[in-house]
């Protein structure tokens, strides 16, 4: 070992103070070391230039430097360069000193600090899988919050890269489960619908969905919740919203309701077995849509009426159950209302009452009705499939979006299109569907928001969705038809039963006033949500400390959370409304840096 390296090893370390008296003590045994060969080397040389000659010499001399030269460039590489060709490449699967070194050059971990080794690496699946402790004080949820970081560290794809927190009994809250993909595991062909296959299915039973990297199969509850599916055109929502509605048309016991607000080709299969099938979303098609809503918001209030009258051993909470839902004398079945392009309903600007032009227009009618059913409907047996290319907040209201308790994002241009599916909160909790790439067609995140289902309401599951063509999909609703003709279950349209019922006087007005109540009264909301911040000043939030105060370098606080410096420093003056305080010469910088005031930006975090 040279000094050098000795030296340069103990700066790195900051422990270049306490190692100084050793460096000094190998310097001077090296020297000595130096001196005596150079000394003795000289003296080799005078004596044989005195007794044999030059010869000798130069022939020496010149063995000897073409040793050095050829070493110097083997060590250096070519012409003595430092840079070389060639690629990083993943190693720290052999060796644990570069997994620790990866999370020093990401900054997860100091100099000084390491990781443990809860679970050797081990083959998982298509990748590789291991458990480790951070060290303490360090969180995982910042490690999940740098993936890409660490991916790059890493050298392999973020896409390739899972960084998940143990939870529970066998976690903390910095114990990480790592998996690195052999390749990128969304890049193969799509697994097939064990639905294509499947005689009939129970809908109380979660639907076959799709698969996560490491190959674990996804299962969709649509049982006590409603699901939302938002994505870019061509990203494959059309065939993740036609998975559930599959399984419903192979239950017999299922009543389907369908709206294709696109009027394609893609849900004509359903026909067969639909109890209303609207194709389109012309006016026309808008108003039977709102009469077949009616009809359905009536059935869920009547359902409660019923409901609360059977006895506890039949009904013991006030919600149907698998016996009521299947027995033909309830008249209770489970019922699907699959919409798809939903903002084509939605943002249809035409007065519902042609003699009002001023009136409630057609687009406000259906949300108030989709509202109430998605609020009230789930106890009573009603599910909502809702899906649209046009995630947008005008279009898909926070009063309906927020009764809809799975959520589904494809990939989308931007992350306010991401929380706009998934919920308020969810890109600063790192769940961001803009980050999908546009040739993982059917990728998505999956998040339960409500708690109700066993999919997690805190973490969003990247999922490969099943792949279900057409053809599949009308044997599927052909098997379907067939077992409701067996059960006497096949209702509605599908049965040739087009005339809609007509509500007696007295229940309309109750559901009037019943729907509009349910779509004009807000939700209790987290008083958190109210005032809702920038994004730039609730990541600052959580860096800043309660004891900082005073100018700190722009780059500084750029740096905490991850965003460039340019695009930093627009955002506090734009979105934050933080005042600019110019240039100053700080302590560690050599010329004057840009500069914020701690002080201007805690007020405008707190509102003060």
């Amino acid at each position: 070992m040279r000094v050098a390296d000795f030296y340069e090893a103990s700066k790195a370390a900051d422990r270049l103070a306490d190692k100084w008296q050793e460096i000094a003590v190998v310097r001077r045994r090296r020297g000595v070391i130096s001196v005596m060969a150079v000394g003795g080397i000289g003296l080799g040389g005078l004596i044989t230039e005195l007794t044999s000659g030059s010869l000798p010499l130069l022939v020496t001399g010149s063995a000897v430097t073409v040793g050095l030269a050829v070493a110097g460039r083997r060590k250096d590489g070519a012409g003595g360069r430092r840079t070389q060709l060639g690629s990083r490449s993943l190693a720290w699967l052999m060796n644990g000193d570069h997994l620790v070194t990866a999370f020093r050059d990401a900054k997860l971990i100091g100099r000084d600090e390491s990781l443990m080794l809860v679970k050797a690496p081990r083959h998982d699946g298509a990748g590789w899988a291991l458990t480790l402790d951070l060290p303490p004080s360090r969180k995982a949820s910042d490690v999940i919050g740098k993936r890409e970081s660490l991916a790059s560290a890493l050298a392999v794809d973020e896409v390739r890269l899972i960084v998940e927190r143990v939870r529970g009994d066998d976690g903390h809250a910095g114990r990480l489960a790592l998996w690195v993909g052999d390749a990128d595991p969304y890049a193969a062909e799509p697994v097939p619908s064990p639905l294509a296959s499947a005689a009939s299915w129970d809908l109380w039973r979660p639907v076959p969905f799709g698969t996560t990297a490491r190959g674990a199969a996804v299962n969709l509850p649509v049982v006590w919740t409603s699901l939302l599916i938002g994505a870019i055109p061509r990203q494959g929502k059309t065939f993740v919203a036609r998975l559930p509605l599959t399984a419903a048309a192979l239950d017999p016991h299922v009543r389907v309701i369908i709206a294709d607000g696109k009027g394609g080709k893609d849900f004509r299969p359903f026909e067969q077995v639909a109890h209303r099938f609207i194709r389109g979303s012309r006016e026309t098609d808008a108003r039977r849509l709102i009469h077949v809503l009616e009809e359905r918001a009536a059935d869920v209030a009547d359902r409660f009426d019923r409901l609360a009258e059977m006895d506890d051993e039949l009904c013991p909470e006030s919600k149907v159950t698998p016996e009521i839902t299947r027995d033909p004398a309830h008249r209770m079945p489970l019922t699907m209302i699959g919409i798809d392009e939903i903002q084509n309903f939605l943002g249809l600007d035409v007065p519902l009452d042609e003699d009002n032009p001023k009136g409630k227009k057609i687009g406000q009618r259906i949300c108030e009705l989709l509202t109430y059913i998605a609020k009230t409907g789930p106890a009573a047996g009603y599910s909502l499939i809702l899906a649209t290319q046009k995630p947008d907040a005008q279009v898909i209201p926070d009063g309906l979006r927020g009764q809809l308790g799975t959520r589904f994002a494809l990939k989308v241009m931007t992350y306010q299109a991401s929380e706009t599916i998934l919920g308020a909160g969810t890109y600063k909790a790192w769940m961001d569907a803009s980050k999908l790439l546009t040739s993982h067609k059917g990728v998505g995140l999956l998040l339960g928001a409500d708690g109700e289902t066993e999919l997690s309401a805190g973490d969003a599951v990247t999922v490969r969705t099943h792949l279900l063509h057409i053809a599949a999909i009308r044997a599927a609703c052909e098997r379907g038809r067939a077992l409701r003709e067996q059960a006497g279950t096949l209702t509605g349209d599908a049965a040739g039963q087009h005339d809609l019922a007509t509500l007696d006087a007295t229940v309309a007005a109750r559901l009037a006033d019943e729907v509009t109540i349910s779509a004009t009264v807000p939700e209790p909301v987290d008083a958190e949500l109210v005032h809702e911040l920038p994004e730039v000043l609730a990541l600052l939030a959580d860096v800043i400390g309660d004891d900082e105060h005073g100018l700190v370098p722009r780059s500084e606080l750029a740096e905490r959370i991850g965003w460039e410096v340019k695009t930093f420093g627009e955002a506090l003056r734009a979105a934050a409304g933080v005042p600019p305080v110019g240039k100053r010469r700080m302590p560690g910088h050599d010329n004057p840096v840009s500069v914020a005031d701690l002080d201007a930006i805690r007020t405008a975090i707190h509102g003060d």
